[in-house]
């Protein structure tokens, strides 16, 4: 069997685990869809109560729900890192957020190396950015603060700057902090109804992403000044 067909079968795979995972956690939490959808100000007690009633089996299914969403590249766990933190609060949340977004980055390294060729992303505009910084391991890991920048091109980096498993494991599980508190953060924010939180999360959120950029940006500029004058 060739990569292709295998990286279409666990897509589809990754896909229907995803779908099945979901429909358990919407039976789950259907007494609270259907408060919220008939929510007033005198059920918001009621509500938040109920939402973080739910045990350790819920959090497990959203647990491999964050992986997978992870793992499979075109896939996206913002949405459910927020929600772990409606769920669970913000403390909770970010540790559910952190722990499942690092595995899932490992994942995800593994099966980029099994299914896919890294050498053919030396052409990447992001790789040679990233490789031309003085630092690239910490250009690694302000790329995965990004969150607008595909998983799966930051792993493939990842794997070709990196030859063992403790210096690809380090920029993930730095660089996946900052989003997975925020996420939760903001999802916490958005069971109270604090507008004022949430639209400080939404701020820091932006500010950390630009932030980023143009670190990565800068020190490009610098180090390409200093090799013309080197020159």
């Amino acid at each position: 069997m060739n990569q292709k067909v295998m990286r279409i079968l666990l897509f589809i795979l990754g896909g229907i685990l995803g779908i099945l995972v979901l429909y358990k956690l919407y039976l789950s939490y259907l007494p609270e869809i259907q408060l919220l959808l008939h929510f007033n100000s005198k059920n918001e007690a009621l509500l938040i109560k109920m939402v973080r009633s739910h045990g350790i089996e819920d959090l497990c299914f959203l647990f491999i729900l964050n992986v997978i969403c992870v793992a499979v590249p075109g896939l996206s766990n913002g949405i459910f890192c927020v929600l772990n933190g409606i769920l669970y609060g913000p403390a909770t949340g970010f540790i559910v957020n952190w722990i499942s977004d690092v595995l899932g980055q490992v994942t995800l390294l593994y099966l980029l190396q099994k299914l896919y060729s890294p050498e053919k992303l030396k052409k990447s505009k992001i790789y040679k950015l990233l490789r031309s910084q003085s630092y690239p391991q910490l250009a690694l890991t302000i790329a995965y603060v990004i969150p607008f920048i595909p998983s799966a091109t930051v792993s493939y980096v990842n794997v070709l700057l990196n030859k063992t498993k403790k210096s690809r494991i380090i920029p993930i599980a730095i660089g996946t902090i900052p989003f997975a508190y925020l996420y939760a953060y903001g999802g916490d924010s958005i069971l109270h109804l604090d507008a004022k939180r949430l639209i400080t999360t939404i701020i820091f959120i932006v500010a950390i992403a630009l932030i980023a950029v143009l670190i990565l940006f800068i020190t490009k500029k610098i180090r390409d000044h200093q090799k013309k004058e080197a020159v």
